[in-house]
C-alpha cells in the first residue's frame, strides 16, 4: 500500500482527502482503506461530519493554534524513536508531507475534547537541508513557509520554537514567508548576523567560510544586526539589499528588484547584470563542480538570462558558449573555460 497511508495516521488520511490535498494515485489507496473495514468507514464518516461541522466555525485564533498543535503532533509521532538527547532529525523527505494543509479542523475538534494529548520531546533538533542541485520547502510548526537552497540547511528546536520565541538557525541561503505573529518575533540566526521579523518575505544568504552577508526584502520590514563587537543594526524596507562585508566591517544598502535574488526558490537562476564570476560561484553551488577561468579577463563578462536547475551542467555550459563564445573542458569534477579560437 502506498507509503502514504502507512506514514499517516486515519484521521490525518481524512483531512488530507477532504481538505483535497491527494494525488489520484493516492486517492485510490485512500478509497482501497476506506473500504478494508467497517471501521475505518466509521471514522472516516465521524471525521466528515466533524470537518464539515467545523470549517464554519473556526475563528482565525482558532485556526492559528490549531495549526500549532497539529505540528507539534505530527513532529512529535515523527521523532518517536529519538532519544532525549540533543540529536538531529532529518526532515527533508518529509517536505511533502508537511506542506498540505494540515486537519484543522479535525485537530481543533480532538483538542477541545482532550482526545490527543502528545507532548513533544524535550530538545528534539530539527533540521532541513537540501541536496546538491535541489531545492527544499518546508512549513514550520507556526506555518511559515521556508525554502532552501541547494547544499544549505535550516534548524530549530521543535520543543520550544513558537513558544515565547521563533528562532530558527541558517547556514547557506534560504528564503523566509514568516507567519505573522508581533507576539512572537522570528529570528534568522547566522554566522555574521541576524535578521528579526513579526511577518514578511525576505532572502537570505549566509554561506559558511564566506566573508559577505547578504539579505534582500520582498516585503514586509526587516532589522538586521551584526554578530559582532559592534552589534551595529540597521532596517530594511521593501526592495532594499543589504551586503555585510566581513573585511572591512561595512554595510552597503541599495535597491533591487528582488525577484532576481529569490528566483531560485522556483528552481531558477535569473541574471540581470551578473558576470561570469558570479555565474560560476552560483554553477559551482548547483553542481558540486569546481570551475577554472583561465583568462581572468572573462571572468568580467557579463549575462542576462536564466539558468534552470532542472537543467544538467552540460547544458549550462553549452549556453555560456553559444552566449559568450567561451569554450568549455571538463576533467573529473572541474570545469576549464577559455575562450573560443
Amino acid at each position: 500500500m502506498n507509503e502514504l497511508i502507512h506514514n499517516l495516521d486515519a484521521d490525518s488520511l481524512s483531512a488530507k482527502f477532504l481538505s483535497g490535498n491527494m494525488s489520484s494515485e493516492e486517492q485510490k489507496e485512500f478509497e482501497m482503506w476506506l473500504n478494508s473495514s467497517r471501521e475505518n468507514l466509521e471514522t472516516f464518516q465521524k471525521n466528515k461530519k466533524v470537518w464539515e461541522q467545523s470549517k464554519h466555525q473556526m475563528s482565525q485564533e482558532h485556526i492559528a493554534a490549531d495549526k500549532a498543535n497539529m505540528f507539534r503532533q505530527l513532529y512529535s509521532q515523527q521523532t518517536i524513536s529519538l532519544s532525549r538527547s540533543r540529536r538531529k532529525i532529518l526532515i527533508y523527505k518529509l517536505a511533502a508531507v508537511l506542506a498540505i494543509p494540515l486537519t484543522f479542523a479535525l485537530s481543533w475538534y480532538f483538542l477541545n475534547t482532550g482526545e490527543v494529548e502528545q507532548p513533544l520531546l524535550a530538545e528534539t533538533i530539527c533540521e532541513i537541508t537540501a541536496p546538491k542541485g535541489h531545492v527544499a520547502k518546508c512549513i514550520l510548526p507556526d506555518g511559515s513557509e521556508v525554502w532552501v537552497n541547494t547544499g544549505s540547511s535550516l534548524t530549530y528546536d521543535a520543543s520550544s520554537f513558537n513558544t515565547n520565541v521563533r528562532e530558527v538557525e541558517l547556514v547557506g541561503e534560504a528564503y523566509f514567508e514568516v507567519a505573522k505573529n508581533t507576539e512572537k518575533p522570528f529570528t534568522v540566526i547566522t554566522e555574521m548576523a541576524d535578521i528579526r521579523v513579526t511577518g514578511t518575505a525576505f532572502n537570505v544568504k549566509a554561506y559558511s567560510g564566506n566573508k559577505t552577508f547578504e539579505t534582500v526584502l520582498a516585503e514586509g520590514g526587516i532589522d538586521m544586526e551584526l554578530n559582532n563587537t559592534s552589534n551595529k543594526k540597521v532596517s530594511l524596507l521593501p526592495g532594499d539589499r543589504a551586503v555585510y562585508a566581513a573585511e572591512s566591517d561595512d554595510i552597503s544598502i541599495d535597491k533591487v528588484e528582488p525577484e532576481y535574488f529569490t528566483s531560485w526558490r522556483t528552481g531558477e537562476l535569473l541574471f540581470k547584470d551578473a558576470t561570469l564570476n558570479d555565474l560560476v560561484v552560483e554553477l559551482e553551488r548547483i553542481y558540486d563542480i569546481e570551475f577554472h577561468i583561465v583568462d581572468k579577463k572573462l571572468g568580467e563578462f557579463r549575462f542576462r538570462g536564466m539558468f534552470s536547475y532542472n537543467n544538467n551542467l552540460i547544458e549550462a555550459l553549452e549556453k555560456i558558449k553559444r552566449t559568450a563564445q567561451i569554450d568549455y573542458r571538463i576533467e573529473n569534477k572541474e570545469v576549464w573555460l577559455t575562450k573560443m579560437k
